[in-house]
């Protein structure tokens, strides 16, 4: 076997080139693209990959952000810039002209300068087109940079509070009509003898709201018996201001899904309540302006039940 390589080389020379060839060659890496050479040596174990605590502030309010707004062009499907924002590892390493995070130090983190750009710059983080961070989530990331930008401290004095996304169920038209058929009939000739009295509590729901606070005095206890046929599906009632009386207690107790009642200068006595204490999913009572004493209604407060208005002792 020679002991020379290509060019006459001895063997150890040509293998001693090679390896300062390689070496050279990932220097030059390392300093063209920074975060090349923390991959390399995190990928061959050779340096510690940074993770953040489960419970952490970053992964519960500045990792969330980062998915939702920036994971898009900035994740493992594409990385512009060669910079990744899906990890804590990634954040951390920075992308192709080095490190976009300077812990303790958010103005000098070109991150936390490219979000706080105006939309209409070019290089705004993220770009024109895309939903913008809010002030409270740029807030999130520029203390979470100045604590130190670190992957185990649980909570940073002065951050938001955070906002729960309200996801709004699709509305499948054909459920909501079965749902109401089987008063649709009563519930339409009722809406026709008390126009915008009498409507359901949403696009999606079955259930009735009812406002006789609109027609006053004019409304009173025969009207309200009216509306038995469908009462089990009141949710909320406003009979402030109304005729109603104590004759209209078994109405009211049939009420069985009402969460509201407001009752504010009416007519009715301590004998309604009784009606009242029947219904389980009661929340929230208006008494204003009534005879009701307080020892009727305390059962109904020990209940849970918020009864707001000046009572009889």
């Amino acid at each position: 076997m020679s002991d020379f390589g290509p060019g006459g080389m001895s063997a150890p020379a040509y293998f001693a080139a090679v390896a300062l060839l390689t070496v050279l060659g990932l220097g030059v890496a390392a300093w063209a693209h920074p975060a090349f050479l923390h991959a390399s040596l995190q990928g061959m174990g050779l340096e510690a990959m940074p993770r953040a605590a489960p419970r952490s502030f970053y992964a519960a309010r500045v990792a969330p952000l980062f998915q939702t707004r920036c994971a898009g062009c900035h994740g493992d499907t594409r990385a512009k810039g060669q910079l990744r924002l899906d990890s804590f590892a990634a954040v951390m390493r920075g992308g192709k002209d080095g490190a976009v995070i300077r812990p303790g130090d958010p103005k000098g983190s070109e991150l936390f300068r490219r979000i706080s750009l105006l939309v209409t710059d070019d290089k705004a983080m993220p770009p024109s087109g895309k939903t913008p961070l809010t002030a409270d989530e740029v807030t999130v990331i520029r203390l979470w940079i100045g604590a130190g930008a670190s992957g185990t401290l649980r909570a940073i004095k002065g951050a938001p509070k955070p906002v729960l996304e309200v996801n709004i169920p699709d509305t499948d038209p054909a459920i909501v009509q079965k749902q109401r058929a089987p008063l649709a009939a009563a519930v339409q000739q009722l809406q026709a003898r008390f126009p915008g009295l009498i409507n359901y509590e949403s696009r999606s729901s079955a259930n009735l709201e009812l406002d006789a606070s609109l027609r006053g005095t004019a409304f009173g206890d025969a009207d309200l018996a009216a509306l038995a046929p469908v009462a089990a599906r009141i949710v909320r009632a406003d009979l402030s201001g109304t005729a109603v009386t104590d004759a209209s207690a078994p109405v009211l107790a049939a009420m069985t899904s009402l969460r509201l009642l407001r009752l504010t200068d009416t007519k009715v006595t301590d004998k309604a309540v009784e009606a009242l204490a029947r219904l389980k999913a009661l929340k929230s009572l208006a008494v204003a302006e009534t005879s009701l004493s307080d020892t009727a209604l305390a059962p109904l407060r020990q209940r849970g039940i918020a009864v707001y208005g000046d009572v009889h002792e």
